[in-house]
């Protein structure tokens, strides 16, 4: 929040105008709302869902080809392998402290279909 102020601060300066200040601030908490406004999901038999301020999103397993995990999440991509793609069409499912739990749970829904 510190940063988004600051550059805010410092458009508003260069700029000559606060109302350049007050846009940039806007445009950068709009880009960063995943950390400022909460998300609920929910996995079930059927696919994942991911509701927040803007909407739902639902993927079912039959939409998820792939996964990408790391430290803070999971990616559920669309695509049979890696692409730069993959991050604007699949659903980014965060991580709670349960990081196993969601991994297995996910991976029991998608990998009998590859057999």
């Amino acid at each position: 929040m510190l940063i988004i102020l600051a550059c805010s601060l410092l458009a508003a300066l260069f700029m000559g105008n606060a109302w350049w200040g007050i846009f940039g601030c806007g445009l950068l908490s709009l880009a960063m709302w995943n950390w400022f406004l909460p998300a609920r999901y929910r996995l079930d038999g059927n696919g994942a869902e991911k509701k927040s301020f803007f909407g739902l999103e639902v993927r079912p397993w039959s939409q998820v080809k792939s996964i990408v995990a790391d430290r803070n999440g999971v990616l559920l991509s669309p695509f049979p392998g890696p692409t730069r793609l993959a991050k604007f069409r699949g659903l980014s499912i965060q991580f709670s402290g349960n990081r196993e739990e969601v991994l297995e749970f996910i991976r029991s829904r998608i990998e009998p279909r590859r057999l």
